[in-house]
């Protein structure tokens, strides 16, 4: 008489304690006799076991998040050498073309980090940003000086007018 295993269902010997096919070992009672065996039902078919899936993701593509670190490296990079006013402009630039193709790719399977891909190309705008406003505040500060030398030359022109402080030496 043919038995199957209680575990997975398959065929097996009579009086084997470990199953060949599940590895498992088929429980004996308390009284030390054989194992319970289950007597094979021609009939009726046992449905098999379904194999194990792997826990790790699936491996990603070569090089499929490169774009997305391109971006969020140069954008952080353009960030922080902003007030140099070239990289701010360059890198910024830079980081927001690779933000772009970042984002275009992560719409096809495997294509890389959206989020990543977003991230560099919001900190290329503000690496952008901050160039901009290091040139505004130059632009500013130049005008100030210039006002300021523009006083300091008439000063030495016409020392004596009422307008120009008595110069204090120590």
């Amino acid at each position: 008489m043919a038995v199957t295993c209680p575990h997975c269902g398959e065929a097996i010997d009579e009086g084997v304690t470990t199953c060949p096919h599940c590895g498992r070992v088929i429980a004996s009672d308390t009284t030390g006799s054989a194992p319970p065996m289950v007597a094979m039902d021609p009939v009726r078919s046992v449905t098999p076991v379904p194999p194990v899936m792997p826990l790790q993701p699936p491996p990603q593509p070569p090089g499929a998040g490169g774009p997305a670190v391109a971006a969020l490296v140069l954008g952080i990079i353009g960030v922080v050498l902003s007030f140099t006013i070239v990289f701010g402009f360059v890198l910024g630039a830079l980081a927001i073309v690779f933000g772009a193709v970042a984002i275009s790719r992560a719409r096809t399977p495997g294509g890389g980090s959206k989020g990543m891909g977003i991230a560099g190309l919001v900190l290329g705008i503000v690496a952008i940003l901050f160039a901009s406003l290091v040139i505004a505040l130059l632009v500013s500060i130049g005008g100030l000086m210039h006002d300021g030398t523009s006083n300091v030359q008439y000063c030495l022109d016409h020392p004596h007018r009422s307008s120009c402080p008595t110069p204090v030496f120590p």
